[in-house]
């Protein structure tokens, strides 16, 4: 697998572009109005965008698109939920080797490494661990794949699952294993050396849904019980399969995520304890004093593979404006993804500051 692959998770923050330290940034356009004349002349996207509970722009919220990173926001959910209910404790100490367990190097755009480089520059690492709540930090703020599929079985993907009922979220795609699923090519080469490059990617892209997943979960499984040696020495991807892997990932619709989005901004649809540990693992960006001086408060989480772009992000201003965004573009074509992903920081940001560009978007 090749950098490109992966969910990036590129740190597509709302706000000034401002970004904890150790978030990557991509190169590109930095004009909100590239993006904005992209939607005009392209159909390959999803966007809803909520404003003080007003509808400001619906364009193709209800068809699903692949989510990438976007759907880890799910995962922190769970987490939040089972520290609220006190089955799991946020200080929990977690061992880099378990989570490493789960690394392939050169598939996330240098994601989990930078996660640990940042813990260990923010004194976040006793010895060779750190806690619970640093490991979703680092699934959310830098889209670490390790540390998510290290909380999927942490947590139970069942229960990741039925937290979408609860979520009102009829429409999401289950979630499962995101490496476990990146290496089922890997996996059936391995389970029989004589299948050939075009039986494999056909074996991928047309198994149910059903046998997709579970050999995800086997794949996961083996990781976790110390086969990650015998996965990259028979490291097996073609950009073919590159393509099958991001058109399967976990889909929803933009007007769920403008939702989920108002739920967090609201800060009543969950217990107490449940939204405090969602802050702090939700809002990274009010970190920075800058954002601190015109939000009361703020999170989102984008993500990326080499053929889309997401992002769904809520803020609510010192004025009391509460804004919900979800973004989904697939299906990107040679080029576009770093001028896409370089201006929708900025586009972002201007549909929570500027009343043109909201003007705009119901043009759309």
């Amino acid at each position: 697998m090749k950098v490109a692959l992966l969910i990036i998770g590129i740190g597509l923050v709302i706000a000034l572009i401002i970004i904890v330290a150790g978030i990557r940034q991509n190169a590109g356009k930095r004009d909100p109005s590239y993006l904005l004349h992209y939607l005009k002349h392209h159909g390959n996207w999803g966007l809803t965008v909520i404003r003080n509970g007003e509808k400001l722009a619906s364009v193709r919220e209800n068809e699903k698109f692949p989510l990438a990173s976007a759907m880890k926001t799910i995962i922190a959910i769970e987490y939040a939920k089972q520290c609220g209910e006190q089955k799991l404790d946020p200080s929990l100490s977690v061992s880099l080797e378990e989570l490493d367990r789960y690394y392939i190097p050169n598939t996330d755009g240098g994601a989990h490494k930078d996660w640990i480089a940042y813990s260990k520059n923010k004194g976040l690492l006793l010895g060779n661990s750190t806690t619970l709540e640093n490991v979703v930090k680092g699934m959310m703020a830098f889209s670490s794949n390790a540390n998510t599929d290290f909380l999927i079985d942490l947590l139970g993907m069942e229960a990741i699952n039925e937290s979408l009922d609860e979520l009102n979220m009829e429409i999401h795609d289950v979630l499962y294993p995101v490496t476990g699923a990146m290496l089922i090519p890997t996996y059936l080469k391995m389970k029989d050396s004589s299948y050939t490059k075009d039986y494999i990617e056909t074996k991928v892209k047309e198994m149910s849904k059903e046998e997709y997943i579970r050999i995800a979960q086997i794949v996961s499984q083996q990781l976790k019980e110390g086969e990650k040696g015998l996965y990259l020495e028979n490291e097996y991807s073609s950009k073919r399969l590159d393509k099958i892997w991001s058109d399967r990932l976990t889909r929803s619709t933009t007007i769920e995520y403008a939702s989920l989005m108002g739920k967090l901004n609201s800060k009543t649809f969950f217990q107490r304890e449940t939204q405090e540990r969602l802050d702090a693992v939700m809002e990274g960006i009010m970190e920075h004093p800058a954002n601190r001086d015109w939000l009361k408060h703020g999170g989102q989480k984008g993500g990326s593979t080499e053929f889309l772009v997401t992002n769904a992000a809520y803020a609510t201003d010192k004025e009391g404006n509460a804004t919900e965004i979800a973004i989904f573009i697939n299906e990107l074509e040679a080029g576009e993804f770093e001028k896409i992903s370089g201006s929708l920081n900025s586009f972002m940001l201007h549909v929570l500051k500027d009343d043109d560009i909201r003007k705009k978007l119901k043009e759309l």
